[in-house]
């Protein structure tokens, strides 16, 4: 069961994960400007990009680990007790977890803070009116 915990992993990864963490960066770009919030109006916009561009860069280096916890797996050799010891990567799984729940609450609160160019926006749409 452990091993094909393991095996099942890397395709999960490559085929659900990535892409879905690369259609959040896009979505969330597409979205922000085509909304009144904007992409750089709001400081807790830019945190939402920065941070879903920090997790898929995460992600995308978790790759390259996790190809060679599933090689191990692979291996009939390597016994149950090793593979139990690598963990299947908990750290990755609850610091995403931890970055996505930010995410999620940012977007819930969108706590106060102006920037420059949004203030600016906000000061030329007020004159054109």
């Amino acid at each position: 069961m452990v091993r094909a915990a393991y095996l099942v992993l890397e395709p999960l990864t490559f085929y659900v994960l990535v892409p879905l963490a690369f259609a959040s960066l896009l979505t969330g770009l597409i979205m922000s400007l085509g909304t009144p919030w904007g992409l750089f109006r709001h400081y807790w916009v830019i945190f939402k990009l920065v941070l879903t561009v920090f997790a898929t860069i995460i992600l995308l280096g978790f790759t390259q680990t996790l190809s060679g916890m599933v090689g191990l797996a692979a291996d009939p050799t390597t016994s149950i007790s090793d593979l139990r010891l690598m963990g299947a990567g908990i750290n990755h799984a609850v610091g995403g977890l931890v970055v996505l729940l930010l995410i999620m609450i940012l977007s819930v609160y969108k706590p106060r803070g102006i920037t420059r160019y949004g203030w600016r926006k906000q000061q030329e749409k007020k004159v054109s009116n």
